[in-house]
């Protein structure tokens, strides 16, 4: 079988007892504010029927279980009334296991929905399920905040091993200080919380002494989960999520499929973090134009002399060096030279163009590195006007060629569309570059036969004729009353293909 974990927040990652695993997150205690609940969409990638069965872990060997069968592309959607008995306010973690292939997104918010979230509640994020081959005894994130500018950084770290054992926290700052914290012993399957405050981290916006990055290691390999949001904010109306690195993903070439600079008022930073243990490496980013000002246009910004452990940031906003022009959005490609690398991408809206009457909305993704580019990408969730929500497809053409024939199949899942399926036409993307496919049930002139309808929720199959890396992005609907921050998510690329 194959399996997937969640914990506060939820990742997921896989287990080696059966064909396949992923570990989550549940829960989300050191966010402020109450109301967080989570959903966990889990796709059957493989060929036949999936039996799906869900096991979340809370402390001392508390367990829920939850089950369904998925045909091949179907995706199902675990909330927390599928887990018979689990009581509310339940924090933990859990593995996802199945006899078909899976992967899984994991949705984290405190919205009010029926009997889930908290009045006021506004925030959200999603982040991909870990499979078994993404986790390590060695976690890296490249991005650490304490009351940065009032954003704060929290860790969900899950043993994903076979016994218990501590995991130690290095935090690096960008003004060079390091910071240490061991948690208490960590069971098999469970999750503990880490902040930076743990270790000690100050608070101090002063030489940029409150942000930088953080490794974990220990005895028993795990799986880890960012979460970033407005330090004390009750209710909540922002989250920012994104999964921890390991060894697999380091690489030397990374891709970013959407990156902003005062497009719609939005704007994107690329944090950049070296994990080489001594070498220092120097970054080249190329910015290639494709909708908005810059459209055909190119720029490229170098850093050089980023050190072992350390992280650095291009901003995509007015003022920087080598900026891109406004109303912009690019795409990005990421090279390190002198060794490996790993990089997140966050966005958010511009100081002074947050829309009346909303808060700040932002997003985090993770980069991926050159070496997963797969002609065909899953994406296990995908709204279409479902609940006054869609989502937005970015694909980054990262090949060789200019590609001719990427075809997106959508399978419904929820609404109007379920148990349907639907797929365009072949879609081109030149080199380099990237397109957006969104408000799909408005567009006839995109589909080969049936036009997906509105109302429904998706998974996703995108197939190409040149490699390709692809972001799943859900906001409002245009008009809606709805008041809810954005939040994305990272297309599995699936290998051998």
């Amino acid at each position: 079988m194959k399996k997937v974990f969640r914990s506060a927040g939820f990742a997921l990652v896989a287990l080696f007892l059966v064909a396949a695993v992923v570990y989550a997150q549940m829960g989300v205690s050191s966010i402020p504010g109450g109301g967080w609940w989570s959903g966990e969409m889990i796709q059957n990638v493989g060929s036949d029927l999936a039996n799906v069965v869900a096991t979340a872990y809370g402390t001392g060997g508390t367990t829920y279980s939850a089950s369904a069968a998925l045909a091949a592309n179907e995706a199902y959607n675990f909330e927390p009334s599928a887990f018979s008995g689990m009581p509310d306010g339940f924090i933990g973690a859990a593995i996802v296991s199945s006899d078909q292939p899976i992967k899984a997104i994991v949705n984290v918010t405190n919205r009010k929905a029926g009997d889930y979230g908290i009045t006021g509640g506004e925030a959200a994020a999603q982040y991909q399920g870990i499979d078994g081959a993404a986790i390590a005894t060695t976690l890296y994130f490249p991005m650490v905040k304490n009351d940065r500018y009032g954003k704060t950084t929290s860790f969900y770290i899950q043993n994903a091993g076979s016994g218990a054992a501590t995991a130690s926290c290095t935090f690096r700052m960008d003004n060079g200080a390091s910071y240490s914290y061991t948690t208490p012993s960590i069971n098999p399957s469970e999750m503990v919380v880490v902040t930076p405050s743990d270790a000690g981290v100050p608070t101090t916006q002063t030489d940029r002494a409150n942000i930088g990055s953080l490794v974990v290691t220990s005895a028993q390999p795990l799986a880890g989960v960012v979460m970033e949001y407005v330090t004390n904010e009750s209710p909540a109306t922002l989250l920012q999520a994104t999964r921890g690195f390991t060894a697999q993903d380091f690489d030397a070439k990374f891709y970013a499929p959407t990156v902003k600079q005062d497009r719609y008022g939005r704007f994107t930073g690329i944090q950049v973090q070296n994990v080489e243990s001594s070498a220092s490496v120097n970054v080249t980013l190329t910015l290639v134009g494709s909708r908005g000002d810059c459209a055909g246009q190119t720029y490229v910004r170098t850093y050089n002399g980023l050190g072992a452990g350390e992280s650095h940031t291009f901003n995509q906003i007015a003022g920087q060096d080598g900026e891109m022009v406004n109303n912009c959005a690019a795409s990005a490609t990421i090279e390190a030279t002198g060794g490996n690398i790993v990089a997140v991408v966050s966005e958010s809206y511009v100081a002074g163009k947050i829309p009346a009457g909303q808060h700040q909305a932002s997003t985090t993704y993770s980069a991926f590195p050159d070496k997963v580019a797969s002609i065909k990408v899953s994406v296990p969730m995908f709204k279409e006007n479902r609940y006054d929500k869609y989502t937005g497809l970015m694909v980054q053409n990262v090949g060789t060629a200019d590609a001719t024939n990427v075809v997106i199949t959508f399978v419904g899942s929820k609404g109007p569309a379920a148990g349907n399926t639907y797929t365009t036409l072949p879609q081109t993307i030149l080199q380099g570059g990237s397109i957006e496919r969104s408000r799909n049930s408005e567009n006839a002139g995109l589909w080969s036969g049936s036009v997906a309808p509105a109302d429904s929720t998706y998974s996703l199959v995108i197939t190409a004729d040149q490699p390709i890396v692809v972001i799943a992005n859900e906001a409002v609907y245009p008009g809606a009353s709805l008041l809810q921050d954005k939040n994305n998510y990272e297309g599995f690329n699936l290998p051998g293909n």
